[in-house]
């Protein structure tokens, strides 16, 4: 072994065994979905001297947020919500889908609450069955934001993978070193407020110390409900559907499989495209990278019956998959006492606070209401 591969080997184990000094950060916010980017925008406006970081494992950008939240089906579904988010976010631009869903059953659609009967609704599909609204991602920010999005995000996200989280007793009165937060690479960040916006059965398992945790915090974190999904949108060619409303689609007519939930939005003739949405649950609890491919060619089969010529009618796909892209069932009772517990802790996004009024709503409701 060379003497200077040898030096470099020595080094690094001296340097593996001297402890990391913890960065310290004023607010830190964990998660890479639209709430975590509120969040931030939010942060930077109200107190723009102070130090901001979001923390994600994997990058965000405009054109992420444009396919994960313009694209794909509605989460938004509640007329009371939406009344209640334009109070809120006044230039907000939220249209109602002009039909009510439909389901296919032999051979043609029909609508839910007549004679015909629908394959089983799985669990968690019974959201989409209300009438959904289309939300426009840029009228969610100012537009000098929106603009300047890419470089308001890469000035602050810092992407990590966690290795553990534990809540401090802070010594300093000016860096309040509420929360240790440490990384795969050893490398440790603190923060005197902590900001949450990933799914808290996630978040608790990255929490040391448990037992001195309170079971308020506990409870909250491990009650939710988390749901996995594959959503695809294709840009279509030609127009293939004419109507801007929600279709339910069995992925099989034998089999209890669940359903493609199905939307597409109204043909764009000066583009002339079309944008088809589509979504399934995913129930396994660690689904294989082959069993969602084998998914994806069961939908193009299935929506090629319905649909004849979809499939050769696609100029391009996205497809996002999230392990939680739905988050519901927040205990609400609790967030009160856990504000009073850990008042530097806070919940954003699909767990995010809401008035006792709109304890039932969730997913993107929930973000745009907080």
């Amino acid at each position: 072994m060379s003497f200077g591969l040898l030096k470099h080997f020595k080094d690094l184990k001296k340097n593996s065994a001297e402890p990391v000094k913890a960065a310290h950060v004023r607010h830190i916010i964990i998660g890479q979905d639209l709430g975590a980017v509120l969040k931030l925008i939010e942060l930077k406006k109200n107190a723009p001297e102070e130090n901001v970081k979001l923390i994600s494992s994997r990058p965000i950008n405009k054109q992420l947020l444009i396919e994960n939240y313009q694209f794909g089906i509605s989460q938004l579904r509640s007329e009371e919500a939406v009344r209640e988010i334009y109070t809120k976010r006044f230039d907000a631009k939220i249209l109602p889908h002009n039909k009510d869903s439909l389901f296919y059953k032999d051979g043609k659609f029909h609508e839910f609450g007549g004679r015909a009967k629908s394959m089983e609704i799985l669990n968690g599909e019974e959201f989409f069955v209300t009438k959904g609204y289309t939300v426009e991602l840029s009228s969610l920010f100012a537009p000098e934001v929106w603009e300047n999005l890419d470089q308001i995000i890469s000035s602050a996200i810092d992407i990590r993978i966690f290795e553990s989280i534990e809540k401090t007793d802070p010594q300093d009165l000016v860096e309040k070193n509420e929360w240790l937060l440490t990384f795969k690479d050893y490398q440790k960040m603190t923060c005197e407020n902590l900001y949450i916006s990933m799914s808290p059965k996630k978040f608790v398992n990255l929490l040391t110390n448990k037992e001195q945790l309170t079971p308020e915090l506990i409870d909250f974190c491990t009650a939710v409900q988390v749901r996995t999904g594959l959503s695809v949108t294709w840009s279509l060619n030609k127009e293939i559907y004419p109507e801007e409303r929600t279709l339910f689609i069995p992925q099989s007519m034998t089999h209890e499989w669940g359903h493609f939930i199905v939307e597409f939005e109204n043909y764009n003739h000066s583009k002339k495209e079309q944008l088809c949405h589509v979504l399934f649950l995913i129930h396994e609890e660690e689904p294989q990278t082959e069993d969602l491919a084998s998914k994806i060619k069961l939908m193009k089969r299935v929506l090629e019956r319905v649909f004849p010529e979809l499939e050769k009618s696609i100029a391009k796909e996205y497809i996002r998959f999230d392990e939680e892209m739905f988050v519901s069932d927040i205990k609400d009772n609790l967030l009160e006492q856990l504000g009073f517990d850990y008042p530097t802790l806070k919940f954003v996004g699909q767990v995010a606070p809401v008035s006792s009024s709109f304890s039932n709503e969730k997913y993107l409701s929930r973000v745009l209401l907080s």
